[in-house]
């Protein structure tokens, strides 16, 4: 499965997993983590971009079991 965590804005992350279940338990559990878009392909849920609040980083790293990237996102 794809997961990603990268520097959105200030005081947020974003998040992007294609793993039904994690899906699953961030729907659940996180209510304040904000959903920016679902990805379909046909009628099918592909994957899900969350908005994450900074403060929480730390558990978005280990249910997304990736570090999160902190790199400016620039254009060259």
């Amino acid at each position: 499965m794809n997961n990603e965590l990268w520097k959105f804005e200030t005081g947020f992350l974003c998040g992007y997993t294609e793993d039904r279940d994690l899906i699953r338990r961030i729907k659940r559990y996180k209510r304040d983590w904000i959903i920016l878009a679902d990805y379909f392909k046909g009628n099918r849920l592909v994957g899900v971009q969350f908005k994450i609040p900074i403060e929480q980083r730390r558990s978005a790293e280990r249910m997304f079991n990736v570090k999160a990237d902190n790199r400016e996102n620039k254009a060259i």
